[in-house]
């Protein structure tokens, strides 16, 4: 795969790290409050192009916002016309066709329409967070045949099996994986499904899924997709612990992208989960696939696990087009398996049923009576705690959050299913939406509670709109918040057995990616959990 393409002034720096803070004392533990280095300059005011509004009380404000969504849908999709012409511009000249001059003036038309919508919906919604200047795009250019592999990622079904899922231009090519357990020698095969969905002007390509198994846990298989595409190796999931999961969330597509791409790499890992925003693409087609083969050389190799965010919704009611089209055709999670109707929310295990990993979805129906509610009651009633010591959730808007940003997006959501996360003991709740890391203490009901979960936000991955700066000191959950910090980044969650695990968020840090923040937990299933240690709060997690 060729290297990524930045379309962006060399000057710019690749990520931003914080250096003036100021230490606080929360729980016992230092309280750091970081500004980035790079905003010793101008921030924009821009208001989130992609977002879809939390749950609104009252008729007239979801009349005024359903309107609002509307008039700016039909913009966005003639501003996606437009700008797909841009993109395959600068595609092309990312591979050296159509010269320099045309890659050049594709690329500032694109930047004069970007500009033109950030003033729309500036307009639209002045009440928009301050946000950093936004990053320069990377993309990554297709240069193979029409019907080699691209866009390969993987992820789990069931107890031992693996869904592989790519795209091809050539939509006649079969949808096969050749796999085993040496280098050119495929002792197995398996046959899938492909289809292709239509955007506006866009057509995808052929989108591939392909389950094949049963797989030997904690092993290497080097695989091919479509009898046509390179060799690619994976490494399965162990069948018991430790396990060690990283976490990412907003991840987008930019020079911050790829830098936490790479320091993600640069460590191994069994398995990623990423809580909702993964393209960016926002109804410009393209951009999906460009995300696609830009996340391949991690994505095809370990099992990325994610839910839906309001980027991926893309609905534009106006003209017909359903939300989650996109994201539904190319990341198909293992739904079905966890007794889901629904690819917006499932679960699966992990660590031969050691973990249980819930993934919700923040944009689908939540409240009493809904499908997804009575799913999650179902499932959290089928996981035998003495059996999986660790329960994980998660979604896309908070449910804690003391930034500026999306301040009570999540709370409908929270106010529908927190006490069942609450009854069901689990651990630890991962969330993205805002554009930074915070943790809080453990939690249930806005209040400090030992049997709660831990609740991180972590949308700090890399996104084009920047980070949340502005972390508010006097709101009124100021003082569960244990940990905050506005710079991009991801984290790991290592369980290392039965009742510890680590928690640790990596800061982009230059070239390195720096530990800011640490925290052991006890398993709120562990019989060691006594009511001395439930007391203790943070000081003992």
């Amino acid at each position: 795969m060729p290297a990524p393409t930045c379309l962006s002034p060399p000057s710019l720096p690749l990520h931003h790290t914080a250096i003036a803070s100021t230490s606080l004392l929360s729980g016992g533990r230092r309280h750091r409050r970081s500004r980035p280095r790079h905003m010793s300059g101008l921030v924009l005011l821009k208001a989130k192009a992609g977002d879809v509004d939390g749950h609104v009380d009252g008729g007239d404000e979801r009349l005024l916002a359903t309107r609002r969504h509307a008039v700016l849908g039909v913009a966005r999709v003639l501003f996606a016309a437009a700008n797909e012409r841009c993109l395959r511009g600068m595609d092309r000249a990312a591979l050296g066709c159509g010269g320099f001059l045309a890659g050049a003036m594709a690329n500032s038309w694109r930047v004069l329409m970007q500009g033109l919508a950030s003033l729309m919906f500036l307009c639209a919604r002045a009440d928009e967070y301050v946000r950093q200047p936004p990053s320069p795009l990377v993309l990554t250019a297709h240069d193979k045949p029409a019907a080699h592999p691209q866009q390969v990622h993987i992820s789990t079904v069931g107890r031992d099996k693996m869904r592989i899922s790519w795209v091809t231009d050539d939509r006649s090519t079969p949808s096969v994986v050749e796999y085993g357990e040496s280098r050119g020698n495929y002792t197995a095969s398996a046959t899938g499904d492909h289809a292709t969905y239509k955007y506006f002007f866009y057509e995808s390509g052929a989108i591939h899924h392909v389950t094949i198994g049963p797989l030997a846990p904690g092993t290497t298989y080097h695989y091919r997709c479509g009898k046509a595409g390179d060799e690619l190796t994976l490494r399965t999931p162990p069948a018991s612990l430790p396990v060690e999961l990283v976490v990412i969330g907003d991840l987008g597509q930019t020079r911050w992208t790829a830098s936490t791409l790479a320091h993600i790499g640069g460590a191994d890992y069994d398995m990623l989960l990423l809580p909702g925003d993964l393209s960016y693409a926002d109804t410009q087609q393209p951009l999906w696939d460009s995300f696609g083969r830009l996340v391949q050389p991690l994505a095809s190799a370990r099992p990325w696990m994610v839910t839906e965010g309001n980027h991926e919704a893309e609905a534009l009611p106006v003209v017909g087009f359903a939300p989650f089209v996109a994201y539904n055709a190319r990341w198909r999670m293992p739904h079905e398996e966890s007794g889901s109707a629904s690819n917006l929310y499932y679960s699966f295990d992990a660590a031969g049923g050691a973990a249980h990993v819930v993934m919700l979805g923040s944009y689908a129906e939540f409240e009493e009576g809904s499908a997804q509610r009575a799913w999650l009651e179902r499932d959290l009633a089928g996981v035998d705690r003495r059996r999986t010591p660790w329960l994980l959730v998660l979604l896309h808007a908070p449910w804690y959050n003391t930034n500026q940003a999306h301040q009570g997006e999540g709370e409908a959501m929270r106010a529908a299913m927190e006490s069942l996360l609450y009854e069901a003991r689990v651990d630890v709740v991962f969330s993205g939406h805002v554009h930074a890391y915070e943790r809080f203490t453990r939690v249930y009901d806005n209040e400090a509670d030992g049997r709660g979960p831990m609740y991180i936000t972590i949308g700090d991955g890399g996104n084009r709109e920047g980070l949340a700066l502005k972390f508010l000191d006097y709101h009124k959950s100021a003082h569960l918040s244990v940990f905050q910090e506005a710079s991009f980044g991801h984290g790991r969650l290592r369980l290392v057995d039965e009742t510890s695990a680590v928690w640790t968020w990596h800061r982009n840090d230059d070239e390195y990616a720096t530990v800011r923040d640490e925290v052991w937990l006890e398993s709120l299933a562990s019989p060691k959990l006594s009511m001395a240690a439930v007391g203790r709060q943070d000081e003992e997690l």
